[in-house]
């Protein structure tokens, strides 16, 4: 039976969706996302020197906020494109790899996901609160500069739609149907992809990389209960397209 058109199947009610479809082994797949890693971040930082004043593009005049986004820009390209070619090796398709497909389920499935997304960052947001005093928006202040000025389109692009594409396709996509398929099964997965995915992050403050790591946790949830990954794909890039709309137009509070 086509699990990803029966109606019967949800993120509550009869059996899990996901079945992990890599060729990949656990420690090569590790080793590979490593290697993805490191050369989309050679590739932005020979994008950073040659747009540089000694730099071969020294002529090509960005502002600081532009140059951040072009440079994140490339950085989820040749991720996207490196993970689309590994997932393509040892006889992979990429549709089975990186479980590409049409949800379990009705596509009511894609709202219902994006409500309990909204709910676990509710919850957090309420313990942050109830936690005690400090900077609850340190983690988003960086980023008014990049999305407050005339590279809004840019902004959404590279925040909106280059950060779930990339981060999905990579950790919830390529590693996590590698490591569901070994000994660790959907648990060590998800904690290993999530932890991961959380590390990728290191710049934001302790909430902010448990934040991170518990929506890590969700959307390798939906991926297993709804056997697509279209849809952690579409709660990410909504999600992040409305912080930076939020962050556009609402001032946060100082």
């Amino acid at each position: 039976m086509d699990t990803s058109i029966h109606p019967a199947v949800g993120l509550l009610r009869g059996p899990a969706a996901y079945v992990a479809r890599s060729p990949w082994r656990p420690l090569r797949a590790v080793l590979a996302t490593a290697g993805i890693i490191l050369a989309a971040i050679l590739a932005a930082a020979l994008m950073l020197v040659s747009t540089s004043p000694a730099g071969f593009f020294s002529r090509v005049h960005l502002d600081e906020e532009t140059t951040v986004l072009a440079t994140l820009a490339l950085w989820q390209a040749c991720t996207i494109g490196l993970t689309v070619a590994a997932s393509r090796l040892y006889g992979g398709r990429v549709r089975d790899v990186l479980a590409l497909r049409a949800p379990a389920g009705t596509p009511i499935i894609y709202i219902k996901s994006l409500l309990t997304l909204l709910a676990l960052q509710a919850l957090v947001s309420a313990v942050q609160y109830l936690a005690g005093s400090g900077d609850h928006f340190a983690d988003l202040r960086p980023m008014v500069r990049l999305v407050g000025g005339a590279q809004l389109l840019l902004a959404l692009l590279v925040v909106g739609i280059g950060a779930p594409l990339s981060e999905e396709l990579l950790f919830r996509g390529f590693l996590f149907s590698a490591l569901a398929g070994s000994r660790l099964g959907f648990g060590g997965a998800a904690l290993v992809t999530s932890a991961t995915w959380a590390a990728l992050h290191y710049g934001y403050t302790p909430i902010g990389l448990t934040e991170v790591f518990l929506v890590g946790l969700l959307f390798a949830w939906l991926l297993w209960r709804t056997g697509s990954l279209w849809v952690a794909i579409f709660c990410h890039a909504l999600y992040n397209s409305f912080i930076v709309l939020v962050l556009r137009h609402v001032p946060l509070p100082t």
